[in-house]
């Protein structure tokens, strides 16, 4: 059965959820928040929790990254998989330090 390798970017402002899904890396946050109306810069920015989604094609893998937590919660984490309509057998967190 085939299955879904969408990628993009997301984020958590406190409990609202926002993510973008991308073919391709065109935005990354700073110029995505800037269209949504969230911080793209300075403290509000970085009180955001955000991450990626990224297919690795070469392990078959998905990963979701996030920037500042190696682990999402529960509810985020679901909230991520189901937007993504990703195979759960196939992902797997990280945390990110940097833009990738």
């Amino acid at each position: 059965m085939p299955h879904r390798n969408l990628q993009g970017l997301f984020a958590f402002v406190d409990e609202t959820f926002h993510h973008l899904i991308q073919a391709t890396p065109v935005l990354g946050h700073a110029e995505w928040f800037a269209q949504i109306g969230l911080p793209a810069e300075g403290p509000g920015y970085d009180a955001i929790l955000r991450g990626k989604v990224v297919y690795d094609v070469d392990l078959d893998q998905v990963i979701i990254g996030a920037y500042g937590t190696p682990h999402l919660s529960n509810a985020k984490y679901t909230r991520v998989v189901a937007a993504f309509d990703l195979d759960e057998e196939r992902v797997e967190e990280r945390m990110l330090d940097e833009p990738w």
